[in-house]
């Protein structure tokens, strides 16, 4: 299954066995922190960190490279617009009519795409070692109502289902001889009319057999659930929970109060 589907990697790594709300905590530390922060240094260590991180997690480099081949393209043009169109402080290294690069705007411009990179990867680090279900209850658990959890996991299941259908409409019209990639953007748009119109009554019949299957099984009936596979907060969990918010807090006092990583360089 492709990974823009199917991002979890199961395995057995201390990573794995992190509760899944100590994960989506540390995302949001550390996203945080890397949005108040400029150096680029700091988005270099980041960046650095969430690799050794997947690395000891037992992440595949298949998974990792997949990420790289998603985001790198970004950085490269948020660094390349960045120190085209923000002029930096201090002497030119050049300068041409609009066009003024100084070491200080490239480092502010690798600063941010380094950024991007370090979110990016942080994010995955939940996703690819947190299963979809434990996902979901990890995010219930954190205050999430059961019925919005229970709509992102079905819309986090079919994904791939309607990927898998998309792809079977698509060669069955293929087979046809429908044309789908010859002619100019409008040319190709009408003809996935066949597929979109096939595509949305897939949706709907799944629709309606899913609304059916969930009051068949007395959905609401019951406001306090049950769950087969409970979350269990281990005490590794509550030590690596409180060293998280601890140098969350730690940071965001140097960052406010002594200035830390305010500047590019």
């Amino acid at each position: 299954m492709s990974l823009l589907y199917d991002l979890y990697q199961p395995g057995d790594s201390w990573l794995h066995r992190l509760d899944p709300r100590v994960k989506f905590i540390f995302v949001l530390c550390a996203s945080l922190l890397l949005l108040l922060m400029r150096s680029l240094w700091v988005m270099l260590i980041a960046l650095v960190g969430a690799q050794l991180i997947l690395l000891s997690g037992g992440i595949s480099w298949r998974r990792i490279g997949w990420v790289w081949r998603m985001t790198l393209p970004t950085m490269v043009l948020i660094a390349v617009l960045w120190v085209i169109f923000y002029p930096g402080e201090g002497q030119a290294l050049l300068s041409w009519r609009f066009l003024r690069i100084t070491p200080y705007n490239i480092a502010e411009g690798l600063a941010v795409a380094l950024r991007i990179g370090a979110l990016a990867f942080i994010l995955f680090i939940w996703l690819f070692s947190t299963s979809q279900s434990a996902l979901i209850r990890g995010l219930v658990a954190l205050g999430l109502p059961y019925t919005w959890g229970l709509t992102l996991a079905m819309a986090l299941r079919y994904l791939p289902t309607m990927a898998g259908i998309f792809q079977l409409i698509s060669d069955a019209q293929r087979a046809r001889a429908l044309e789908l990639d010859q002619g100019n953007p409008l040319r190709r748009a009408r003809a996935h009319l066949p597929i979109v119109v096939a595509m949305l009554i897939t949706a709907l019949r799944t629709a309606q057999n899913l609304s059916l299957a969930l009051a068949s099984r007395a959905f609401g009936a019951q406001r306090k659930r049950t769950h087969l596979h409970p979350l269990h907060f281990r005490p590794l969990d509550g030590l690596l929970l409180a060293g998280i918010l601890l140098a969350t807090a730690a940071l965001l006092w140097a960052r406010l109060a002594l200035g830390l990583g305010q500047e590019p360089l």
